[in-house]
């Protein structure tokens, strides 16, 4: 090829590198990005940073829309793996722009920051369910977890012939209120845009019946209960599977989407922290207990037929603990019995609830994540974030593949202020008092609290009290579950998120945060009104703040990342024997904040041990395996590995601890004056 010819080619590479950095300096966050634009953006950063980032296609959805992942690290590219991996999926449920933001941001500062990416690999989805979420930018504007599977949901002879419609042409779909004898609602006292049911013990009667805004396009008496749309992939995954759910899919991973995922994790071992962004936060605070699992197990009967086999008595209850010391004598030399082990031999069932180790350390970054807000200025008081849900990829992450797992939002309405007395307990105040400050309260007051904080109605000051006193609960936990309850209504009736979406409407989006009711002539209703509050107006800031709750909060997730796991060993010891023997001593340290495994890993086992080899030439093992397992290793916590050699002259030997998740290390060990 001659010098003039390859000029132009020469021109056409070099404009193309200028270009591909500045495609990615275009990503600005004073907008939301659909889900096309989202996955241009990660292609754009890719093109950018060909040497450490590369996208991958994992599914196209049932609407045509490609889900789209950004692979970011050292190995990008490479078949084999020794680093660990950061997973980071955003806005499965579709529902949550802001989340698919965050996203797109710690993608572009994740290639930005070299120190950020140069021992680890990063997997960002921007945007897990691109079907659900593109109904966010359509017309009418409406808001719907699912994607665009086709679904008989109403189980007539048609498919998505009952959806929503727009009937007073303002390109929203919110509510039609109808006037009905048989009605349960009625309005707000001193709020009548707001609806509650009538309570009958204060002479409420109801007066209306709350529908969809919609027509019964099929004619069955109901209103837009089979509109488009099949699956809510942010609930499709398999923990706790909803499976009867209206949203649910026939089982979980019938979606391309959903089995895509799957299958990543299955294929990418290395996978060591898993993040979801969404509407739900573990960093503020641990994942919620209190589901009602098929066992108890602090209080497990071992079955006669095993009692007499492990030296059980059948007549009283163990904590799984106490069972795996009675059968650990049982087992033969060299073979390890783990809880996992025990539970599935008796047949317990499926752990529903955080492990008490894991909450540990949950609780432990949710201090310091207060602490990062607060230091971001982003500490003001709002609404607590959505509870985790049932078949969630958080869950998932944590219950089945035994990560640390991280939900994370990153806004919710600001909580309405209202005037308290200096007095009032508050769950915040619980926190901090003591168990005997709490309980000097007194049963009356304390019954008071607990009606205020929306605790149940059975659950009363006397009953409290007992469990305090009886070291059954403290004060930290029982704030913990308080907070998690939903809010009781206020004294007139009206829903504190309802209240507060329409302070912030009136205040922040010159009302445009909830429709007036207005008269409308119903073909088959007759009069009614149409109105109540605009999808995505609760969870969704507008656009002018986006740019300022990523800066502040997103750089959470490398303080987290900071904190991984990671083996070394921290030292090794050679004690000789005589007779060309030696003991050899390592200690397998982890220095990361984070356990390896989690309590719940080292309970389903799919986290693999350290593997720890000694290697090298001219020595026999006396005691010990030449590749020993150590199943787990605490933060910042060592576990000590043994081995008896024998060699006859001076040896080089090599301990390597091995593991796809942490990082793991090796050192060479001289016997005999080895050089």
């Amino acid at each position: 090829m001659t010098l003039r010819r390859t000029r132009p080619v020469l021109a056409l590479a070099l404009l193309s590198l200028a270009l591909g950095p500045l495609a990615a300096a275009e990503l600005s966050f004073d907008r939301y990005h659909r889900p096309e634009e989202a996955a241009a953006a990660l292609r754009d950063l890719a093109r950018a940073n060909p040497g450490f980032a590369k996208v991958h296609v994992l599914a196209k959805s049932p609407g045509g829309r490609e889900l789209v992942l950004l692979e970011v690290g050292p190995e990008t590219g490479q078949a084999g793996r020794t680093l660990p991996a950061v997973f980071v999926a955003a806005n499965m449920e579709g529902t949550v722009p802001l989340a698919s933001e965050a996203a797109l941001y710690l993608a572009k500062l994740v290639c930005a920051k070299a120190d950020a990416r140069v021992d680890r690999t990063w997997y960002i989805l921007a945007c897990g369910n691109p079907d659900a979420a593109a109904l966010h930018f359509g017309k009418p504007l409406r808001r719907d977890g699912r994607n665009a599977r086709p679904r008989n949901d109403d189980q007539d002879d048609a498919t998505d012939e009952d959806g929503s419609d727009d009937l007073d042409g303002d390109g929203i779909i919110t509510w039609m209120r109808a006037r009905d004898p048989e009605g349960t609602l009625v309005a707000v006292p001193g709020e009548p845009r707001l609806m509650k049911k009538a309570d009958w013990s204060k002479g409420e009667k109801g007066l209306w019946k709350l529908y969809p805004e919609g027509l019964d396009n099929d004619g069955d008496g109901r209103y837009d209960e089979d509109g488009p749309g099949g699956v809510n992939l942010g609930t499709a995954f398999p923990h706790l599977y909803p499976f009867h759910a209206p949203d649910a899919g026939p089982w979980s991973g019938s979606e391309a989407e959903t089995f895509a995922l799957l299958k990543f994790f299955d294929l990418h071992r290395e996978v060591g922290l898993a993040f979801v962004f969404g509407e739900s936060s573990f960093c503020l605070a641990p994942p919620r207990g209190g589901r009602k699992g098929d066992a108890d197990l602090t209080q497990i009967k071992v079955p006669e037929r095993v009692a007499g086999f492990i030296n059980a008595d059948p007549t009283r209850t163990y904590t799984l603990a106490e069972i795996l010391e009675l059968v650990k004598p049982l087992v033969p030399p060299g073979m390890e019995v783990t809880e996992s082990m025990v539970a599935g031999f008796l047949e317990l069932g499926a752990v529903v609830n955080p492990l008490e180790d894991d909450l540990k350390f949950w609780k432990e970054l949710s201090g310091g994540y207060k602490e990062f807000l607060k230091a971001a200025k982003l500490d003001g008081k709002r609404l607590e974030p959505a509870p985790d849900k049932d078949g969630s990829l958080e869950l998932y992450a944590y219950y089945h593949l035994g990560l640390p797992s991280f939900a994370m939002d990153f806004w919710t309405l600001p909580e309405l202020e209202e005037k308290k007395p200096a007095d009032e307990i508050t769950p915040e105040k619980l926190e901090t008092m003591t168990n005997d400050e709490f309980v000097a309260l007194g049963e009356e007051r304390i019954d008071a609290f607990l009606k205020s904080a929306g605790a149940p109605d059975q659950f009363k000051a006397k009953q409290v009290v007992e469990a305090l006193k009886g070291g059954m609960m403290d004060t930290k936990k029982m704030a913990e579950m308080l907070k998690q309850m939903p809010k009781k209504p206020d004294e007139a009736g009206a829903d504190p998120k309802e209240k507060a979406l329409l302070a912030w409407s009136d205040k922040e989006l010159g009302g445009r945060g909830f429709v007036a009711w207005k008269p409308f002539k119903h073909p088959t209703l007759g009069e009614v009104e149409i109105g109540g509050a605009v999808p995505f107006a609760d969870n969704t800031p507008p656009a002018k703040m986006i740019g300022p709750l990523l800066e502040g909060q997103v750089p959470w997730v490398f303080e987290v990342a900071g904190k991984m796991a990671r083996i070394r060993i921290a030292d090794a010891a050679v004690k000789k024997l005589g007779a060309g023997v030696y003991e050899i001593k390592v200690w397998i340290e982890n220095t990361g904040g984070l356990p390896y495994p989690t309590a719940m890993g080292r309970r389903n086992e799919r986290v693999l041990p350290v593997v720890v080899t000694l290697g090298g030439r001219g020595f026999d093992v006396v005691e010990g395996k030449a590749r020993s397992l150590v199943p787990a290793v605490p933060a910042h916590g060592a576990k000590a590995v043994t081995w008896t050699v024998r060699a006859a002259k001076p040896v080089r030997l090599e301990v390597k601890a091995e593991t796809k998740i942490a990082w793991g290390d090796s050192r060479a060990i001289d016997l005999g004056g080895a050089k």
